[in-house]
């Protein structure tokens, strides 16, 4: 792959790469490293556990993801806010999740989330986003269940304050 895009750079205008290649590529991860951010980071008001040698369990580890409503996009990406269920049981294939996910619901109880609806886009995903990086910076080296913890000097001497 690296000597076919080297060879494109040579034959194409090296801004048309960057253009048609490199821009689209970072879009294209920086998509994915978003969902699985906010698939395994939660800003939650319920404040997820994590857990950590004795205390980990298959099962307890695929609880403490969340599903997401991606609006549209859920159904480009064969259904990816239906996170639970491919952690607890990761051979449904991507068409059967949304069936599983529904299935599981009762059986899960109090241990599922519902998460919050969307419209066509998942705008609301923002500020759940903006909530988790305020408030998820680290847990504890501690403890075999921790929990996503602030650090009140990440961001220095900087106050932010609505005027």
């Amino acid at each position: 792959m690296a000597a076919l895009l080297v060879c494109l750079n040579f034959v194409m205008d090296p801004m048309q790469m960057l253009k048609r290649y490199v821009v689209p590529y970072w879009i294209n991860v920086m998509w994915l490293d978003l969902v699985t951010y906010l698939l395994h980071h939660h800003g939650h008001e319920d404040k997820l556990p994590w857990y950590r040698g004795k205390e980990w369990s298959y099962l307890r580890g695929g609880l403490t993801t969340l599903d997401r409503d991606y609006g549209l996009i859920n159904n480009i990406h064969h259904d990816i806010g239906t996170h639970v269920i491919h952690h607890l049981v990761p051979q449904i294939p991507n068409y059967h999740l949304v069936e599983a996910t529904e299935a599981a619901k009762p059986v899960l109880g109090k241990y599922y989330r519902e998460p919050d609806k969307s419209g066509p886009l998942p705008l609301h995903l923002l500020g759940i986003l903006a909530k988790s990086i305020k408030e998820d910076h680290f847990v504890s080296d501690e403890g075999d269940v921790v929990h996503y913890e602030a650090d009140p000097n990440l961001y220095g001497q900087i106050k932010v304050t609505a005027e």
